[in-house]
C-alpha cells in the first residue's frame, strides 16, 4: 500500500497544523480505488481524510460508486409510510434511527433536505404533512425524484437552488461529513433560513465508543466519501466560526450501525474489494426437510430478537452518555439567540 503524508494539512475548524491518525485506509464498501489517511488535528482533534475532494468531484464519485442506479419504488413507498404509522416515534427511538432531522419538522414548515439521498427522507415529510425541497448532488437521484414527483435540485446547495425561497426548517442527515468546505455550506444555508429558523444535522460522532473500539475498522470513516469526522466540540467551534450557536445536542446510536459494526470487525478487507459486510450473500437451503428449515428460521429469528434487544439497551445507554455513534444537533443563527 501507497501511505499517504496527512500532516501537510490544515485543521478546517481551527487551522492548526494536523498529525497522521490513521496512515493508510481505503473503501471496502463500494470499492473506490485508492489509498487514504485520516489526518487528526493536533488541537481540537477534528479529523479529515488526505487528500481532500473538490465539490466537483462528487458527481462523477457518487454517480459512479453510491448504490442508487436500481432502486424499488414500491418498497421505498412502504417504508415511508412508517413515518407515520402508530408507535413509529417509539421503534424510531429503540432502533436509533430518530438520528434523523427531517423527524423535528411540523405539518405547516418549509423544509429543505440537503443530501436526499433516496428521497426518502422527502417522502417520508409528505407522509407528515410537510412541504419541503431537496438538493442531491448523485444524478442517479433524478429518476427517483421524477417518479414520485418531489422538487429535488440534483447539484449543489452552493448552485443557489430555489431562488428567493427560504425556509423553517434546513436539514442535513448524514451529509456535512461528505462535503469539501463544511463551513462554507454552514454559511450557505444560514442564508437559506427564515426568522427563527432552525438547522438540523446528523453525523458521525468520532468521539463514540464505538469509534474507539474499532480503530481503523470503524465503519463510519467511510473513506473517501467522508471527508471530515468531526466530534461534539469540533462541530460546535466550527458552527460557532458560520454564525451559529448550538441548540441542543445529542449522540445517537442506530442499531443497524452496531450490527454492521460487528460483521466489519471480522472482516479482514482487502483493497479494491467490496468486503462480504457490504455485499448480500444468501446461503442455499441445501435439503434439509421443511420442517428443519422453518425450525432453523424460528430459532434465527429468536437469536436475533435477543440480540437487537440487547443491542439496543446498549445502545440507549451509550446515547445518553454521549458516547452513541451518530451526534444529532440543532443549530440556530447566533443572532436569534439574542433577541
Amino acid at each position: 500500500m501507497t501511505q499517504i503524508n496527512a500532516c501537510s494539512a490544515h485543521c478546517i475548524v481551527c487551522n492548526a497544523p494536523m498529525e497522521s491518525h490513521i496512515p493508510s485506509i481505503y473503501d471496502d464498501r463500494y470499492g473506490c480505488p485508492g489509498v487514504f489517511s485520516i489526518a487528526r488535528c493536533r488541537v481540537c482533534g477534528q479529523m479529515a481524510t488526505v487528500p481532500r475532494l473538490e465539490e466537483s468531484d462528487l458527481p462523477a464519485l457518487y454517480s459512479r460508486y453510491y448504490p442508487r442506479r436500481e432502486v424499488d419504488y414500491i418498497a421505498l413507498e412502504r417504508e415511508a409510510k412508517k413515518a407515520v404509522a402508530p408507535l413509529g416515534r417509539l421503534r424510531r427511538w429503540l432502533a436509533g434511527t430518530d438520528n434523523q432531522g427531517h423527524y423535528r419538522a411540523r405539518p405547516g414548515q418549509t423544509v429543505l433536505d440537503i443530501g436526499s439521498g433516496s428521497c426518502l427522507s422527502l417522502l417520508e415529510l409528505r407522509e407528515m404533512n410537510v412541504t419541503s425541497w431537496g438538493v442531491e448532488a448523485d444524478p442517479n437521484v433524478k429518476d427517483i425524484a421524477l417518479h414520485f414527483g418531489l422538487n429535488v435540485h440534483i447539484g449543489s446547495i452552493h448552485d443557489n437552488p430555489f431562488p428567493g425561497k427560504s425556509f423553517d426548517l434546513i436539514v442535513m442527515n448524514q451529509v456535512i461529513e461528505h462535503v469539501p468546505d463544511p463551513l462554507s455550506l454552514l454559511e450557505v444555508v444560514r442564508k437559506r433560513l427564515n426568522p427563527y429558523g432552525r438547522v438540523v444535522l446528523s453525523f458521525p460522532n468520532t468521539a463514540s465508543a464505538q469509534a474507539h473500539r474499532s480503530g481503523v475498522r470503524w465503519i463510519n470513516w467511510h473513506v473517501p466519501y467522508h471527508q471530515h469526522h468531526f466530534n461534539r466540540a469540533s462541530f460546535s467551534r466550527l458552527a460557532a466560526r458560520a454564525g451559529y450557536e448550538v441548540v441542543n445536542a445529542r449522540s445517537i446510536t442506530p442499531n443497524l450501525w452496531t450490527l454492521l459494526q460487528l460483521r466489519a470487525n471480522r472482516e479482514t478487507p482487502v483493497q479494491g474489494q467490496v468486503s462480504s459486510t457490504w455485499s448480500s450473500q444468501v446461503s442455499a437451503p441445501g435439503r434439509r426437510s421443511i420442517w428443519s428449515r422453518w425450525f432453523l428460521r424460528a430459532a434465527r429469528f429468536l437469536a436475533l430478537g435477543i440480540a437487537m434487544g440487547s443491542m439496543a439497551v446498549t445502545n440507549r445507554i451509550r446515547d445518553l452518555a454521549g458516547k452513541g455513534d451518530s451526534l444529532l444537533v440543532e443549530l440556530r443563527a447566533a443572532s436569534m439567540g439574542r433577541r
